[in-house]
């Protein structure tokens, strides 16, 4: 039995994998391309996306410690599918709205629950201390081989706009089977006192924890990070970086974050969260500065790669301490990291919206002044959870 569940590592290496959006860089021009679209209707379907990951995240979170990881896994799979379908069948901008919704709405079955999962396996195989390890290798990994995809983009898209597309749906279907293998845990945990058994509950069992102060810190970078994601392109192209290698920046963050998703997690095992969270106070918003500064483009693209991969390598210990720290309930795992994304997903709508009227006066006053107020922000958050860090 134990060698059956231990196959559940290396399959969800696959499921990541194939979880990820390779097209996302060519969707627009793809939705452009159709007749009766203009630029603006772009918004309308990432919007659409948005609001149902925002509404679908924590009910999803809640739905998987109900009916089991591996099942919401196999819905995920299954949104994701369709989702492709509806893209590459798309005549209008209707279909490219129900694509979006459904893509998110996959994002949000996955979030969490993919966590979840692979703690319950490594629990059953008595190795969930190697969690951080494995998580950030997995995740590390599926990043090197989607940005070698996302390399050959251009390529592909050149022999037919929508064969990125089809190559995703290919990668589907073998991800369902994938989903359909995983060797359900089946660890459920004796309630300590009283079970939650609402999603209200839940989100009050929290209070006082430090769960929802350590979540405004950690989603005050995540939404930071996501807002200026948008406009390290069109910053980069302003510069002087030539088009035709914008997608090599988002590649070599992808390296980056193979890198170290390899060594990120003595981070954990050493217990250095309280000093990693202190550092990155003044880490980011030091390299948003210094990019605000910077006239090269090439030192510029280096920088965004580099600490875009470090950011992202750091995800799973951070769900690791979550695990750790705020599973009042082991039961309820998933929904507790789906009301921490849910966190985070507030302080990216927040940011994104902010961010963009900086960039209007310019690009670099605009990362100049998101530097200074990220400072701020993480700075007075922290003074709230430096007691409750261990």
């Amino acid at each position: 039995m134990k060698k059956r569940l231990a196959s559940n590592i290396w399959k969800l290496f696959l499921f990541h994998l194939t979880q990820r959006r390779n097209y996302i860089a060519i969707l627009s021009i793809f939705f452009l391309s159709l007749p009766d679209t203009n630029a603006k209707q772009i918004g309308f379907y990432m919007a659409a996306g948005h609001i149902a990951s925002f509404i679908l995240e924590v009910p999803s979170g809640y739905l998987s410690d109900k009916i089991g990881h591996k099942q919401t896994l196999i819905i995920s799979k299954i949104c994701l599918i369709l989702s492709t379908f509806a893209f590459i069948f798309a005549k209008s901008l209707f279909l490219f709205i129900i694509g979006s919704i459904l893509m998110s709405s996959a994002n949000a079955f996955a979030s969490g629950t993919n966590s979840a999962f692979l703690h319950n396996t490594l629990i059953g195989l008595k190795k969930e201390k190697k969690y951080s390890k494995i998580a950030s290798k997995q995740s590390g990994g599926a990043s090197l081989i989607s940005g070698i995809l996302m390399l050959l983009l251009p390529m592909l898209a050149g022999i037919s706009i929508t064969l990125p597309l089809k190559i995703n749906l290919i990668f589907d279907v073998f991800g369902l089977f994938i989903a359909i293998s995983f060797i359900s845990p089946n660890q459920k945990y004796k309630a300590e006192k009283e079970e939650p058994i609402s999603l209200l509950e839940n989100l009050k069992r929290w209070k006082g924890t430090g769960f929802y102060v350590t979540s405004i810190f950690t989603g005050i970078l995540f939404g930071s990070m996501f807002a200026i994601s948008g406009y390290r392109e069109p910053f980069l192209q302003s510069l002087g970086f030539p088009i035709v290698f914008i997608g090599s920046v988002m590649a070599l963050s992808r390296f980056f974050w193979f890198i170290g998703s390899n060594f990120i997690h003595k981070i954990e095992e050493k217990k250095k969260i309280k000093k990693m969270f202190k550092i990155e106070i003044f880490l980011f918003p030091i390299i948003f500065i210094i990019v605000s500064i910077l006239k090269n483009p090439y030192v510029s693209g280096f920088i965004f790669a580099l600490f875009f991969g470090y950011f992202w390598s750091r995800s799973e210990i951070i769900n690791k301490y979550y695990l750790d720290k705020f599973c009042l309930n082991k039961n309820y795992k998933a929904t507790m990291l789906s009301i921490k994304n849910q966190i985070y997903t507030i302080f990216q709508f927040t940011f994104t919206f902010g961010i963009g009227f900086l960039m209007i006066i310019s690009y670099q006053k605009g990362f100049l002044i998101s530097g200074i107020v990220l400072f701020v922000l993480l700075f007075i958050s922290y003074l709230f959870i430096r007691k409750k860090i261990e």
